[in-house]
């Protein structure tokens, strides 16, 4: 039996598909139908029986020929190739609409379709969606300390940097216009010299 199932592993997407929708016109030899048949009854099983145990039981009463191991391999199978309601991979998903979508569009500007390709771009932009926020690592804060030292009429503040998000737009500007201060020329100079 592995064999059969391993042989129908290795035919094309398009030779299982064909086989599904129209059996009459299959290439598959009749044990790799009857696996086929297997794994995508299995796989109607999974959705509403998502206990394996259940599965395999009910997968034998409907195939009482085959041994538990085979049933337990089709219900791998059925897992891998059937994604069932309970077991939905939504990252999975999401990549496979982008990279469809993407196709779509190259396929639209070949062909000089510039309606399709422009119906794409406005679809890959409502599935990619907007860019959510970064979160700041408070471990790379807590190893990085900066403190801002502001000398202000005599007196020295030191304003830490993950305090910055609390400060009110006022209170920034009035921190910034004190970290800038004019100086004079004599200044400029007596700097350079230390």
């Amino acid at each position: 039996m592995s064999n059969q199932i391993l042989s129908l592993e290795d035919h094309s997407w398009e030779i299982i598909k064909t086989a599904i929708t129209d059996p009459d016109h299959t290439t598959l030899s009749l044990q790799q139908t009857e696996a086929l048949h297997r794994i995508t009854s299995v796989a109607r099983i999974l959705d509403r029986h998502p206990q394996g145990k259940a599965a395999i039981n009910i997968h034998m009463a409907k195939y009482p020929s085959i041994s538990r191991r085979t049933a337990s391999r089709d219900i791998q199978w059925a897992r891998e190739l059937n994604v069932s309601y309970h077991e939905f991979n939504y990252d999975f998903w999401h990549n496979w609409l982008i990279n469809d979508i993407v196709d779509q569009i190259q396929s639209s500007k070949a062909k000089g379709d510039l309606k399709s390709w422009s119906a794409g771009h406005a679809n890959l932009i409502r599935a990619i969606g907007e860019r959510v926020p970064d979160e700041k690592d408070p471990k790379l804060v807590e190893k990085h300390t900066f403190l801002i030292q502001i000398n202000h009429l005599g007196t020295s503040v030191n304003i830490d940097t993950r305090d910055m998000d609390t400060y009110q737009p006022e209170e920034l500007k009035a921190i910034s216009d004190a970290i800038y201060t004019e100086i004079s020329e004599d200044d400029a100079e007596e700097m350079f010299k230390t």
